[in-house]
């Protein structure tokens, strides 16, 4: 496996485009479009947060047939709290992409991405959707991966080719997300293509199992938003195909667990305010359920947050996170570690000295490691610092 070039086109079968279409005041980037020419396996992971996007609800009844040729995604407006107006208008623009593209309108996925409770204007959007079509190309995945962000700072693409049976494939996506990022999921869209043929259960259920070990496992601000959207679409045009229980369905799964976690640590990296990342590491669980929640529960303390951002060595910090997760472990056999050095050994805190545990919170990726000698479950997070300028960028962001 290695990485290559093209993002959400690097799949062969899949074109991209990305414009602006007047839904943010700044003329920025706000319409993006995958498409493939033929059918394709489709599947999709999405919030969990009882407050859904209309675009949520629409591409979730969508993809009961397993499989769709288009994606149109917008920024600056979610497309959320506007009830059943809401949802004619993701599907009023959708009909519109059909006729554009020459297709059946339930062949088209929907996502958006912005601000909560305003409407799409979307006869402004319609008459965009011309020029989105037309200019459709391998060569647009970063246009495409440019018009879906908010407040990112960066574009996220990600690609990697890999060989199944003997046969080159890809996999490719891109992402958006910096703010309200939360396991289960985030404020986060995502589309990720590949030319391998897998049937859409199979795609599902590898999508989900790459979503629970990446995007389930980062966090910026413990929020979670109305509008997560992953979806995934399999063109097959590489000729390879993969089926259930093979080995080179481990293989593919492997790759797009790849593709996934690399957009998961860019999502991490560009988190609204962050100066540096942290990656919690949780050992000696009772069970995996145990130590993931303890690892979450570390990554979501704002406490533990505001000590990386300034560097501060409060190491009680991250043993009340961990005594308040729910974990049941013994305090007495604690261990806890930033990079190799062992802050907490045996339930008490070591003396480094201030300018020796600085030094060790000072690098832009923090490693943090904790035993609960309990047992043999493992937990896994990523996350970012708290800074002043989380809090500056959200106090305004709807004005």
């Amino acid at each position: 496996m290695r990485g290559i070039p093209g993002g959400v086109t690097a799949a062969l079968g899949f074109r991209a485009s990305g414009i602006s279409s007047g839904i943010k005041p700044s003329g920025e980037p706000d319409l993006a479009l995958v498409a493939t020419g033929a059918p394709a396996a489709a599947a999709g992971v999405f919030t969990e947060n009882l407050v859904r996007a209309a675009p949520v609800l629409v591409s979730q009844s969508r993809l009961r047939k397993g499989s769709a040729r288009a994606v149109l995604i917008n920024s600056g407006c979610a497309n959320c709290l506007t009830g059943a107006v809401g949802i004619r208008d993701a599907r009023r623009l959708s009909r519109a992409v059909a006729r554009e593209l020459g297709i059946a309108e339930d062949e088209i996925l929907v996502a958006s991405t912005g601000i909560i409770g305003r409407r799409l204007p979307v006869p402004q959007v319609e008459r965009a959707l011309p020029r989105l079509v037309k200019q459709l190309s391998r060569a647009h995945h970063a246009a495409a991966a440019q018009a879906i962000l908010t407040t990112d700072l960066r574009v996220k693409e990600a690609a990697v080719e890999t060989a199944i049976q003997g046969r080159p494939c890809r996999i490719g996506g891109m992402a958006k997300g910096a703010g309200m990022i939360a396991p289960s999921m985030a404020t986060m869209l995502c589309v990720i293509t590949t030319d391998v043929a897998v049937a859409p259960g199979l795609l599902r259920r590898l999508l989900a199992q790459a979503v629970a070990r990446t995007f389930n496992r980062i966090s910026v601000d413990g929020d979670m938003s109305t509008n997560d959207t992953v979806f995934a679409l399999a063109s097959g045009r590489s000729r390879v195909s993969v089926r259930e229980g093979s080995r080179g369905a481990r293989a593919f799964g492997q790759a797009l667990q790849a593709v996934a976690g690399r957009l998961a640590t860019l999502l991490i990296k560009d988190g609204e305010g962050a100066g540096k990342i942290a990656k919690i590491r949780v050992a000696g669980g009772r069970t995996d359920r145990e130590a993931q929640a303890c690892a979450r529960r570390v990554a979501e303390s704002l406490l533990v947050k505001t000590m990386l951002a300034g560097g501060d060595p409060n190491v009680g910090r991250i043993a009340a996170a961990v005594g308040a997760s729910g974990a049941r472990f013994d305090p007495r056999r604690l261990d806890v570690l930033i990079g190799a050095e062992r802050i907490i050994s045996r339930g008490a805190a070591r003396r480094l000295g201030t300018a020796a545990m600085r030094k060790l919170l000072a690098a832009p990726d923090v490693q943090i490691g904790i035993h609960l000698h309990a047992g043999r479950g493992e937990g896994r997070m990523m996350t970012c610092d708290l800074t002043e300028e989380y809090v500056r960028i959200n106090a305004r962001y709807s004005t």
